[in-house]
């Protein structure tokens, strides 16, 4: 599967804010208030980045999951530009 735009736009968010392990994670609040998508869109986006191994759950936080970048999603990221081009 091929990632489309909004998923590198979830990748680079989470790079930006530094969620690269467990306890550095952003909830889908904080990523959904960023991409500006509902809910389950949201959740399927990140479960599908989950299972292509780019992003992991982190803590829950107050019943809300959380998610952070995996390796191969930092490699991804600083692969096509990293934040240079930071214009979503």
């Amino acid at each position: 599967m091929e990632l489309n735009r909004l998923d590198y736009v979830i990748l680079k968010l989470l790079k930006k804010k530094n969620c690269i392990s467990h306890f550095e994670s952003a909830t889908l609040q904080e990523i959904m208030s960023f991409t500006k998508t509902s809910r389950p869109t949201t959740y399927r986006k990140m479960i599908n980045l989950e299972k292509l191994g780019y992003v992991k759950r982190g803590c829950k936080s107050t019943n809300a999951d959380t998610f952070y970048l995996q390796q191969k999603g930092i490699d991804i990221v600083e692969m096509r530009g990293g934040l240079q081009d930071d214009k979503e």
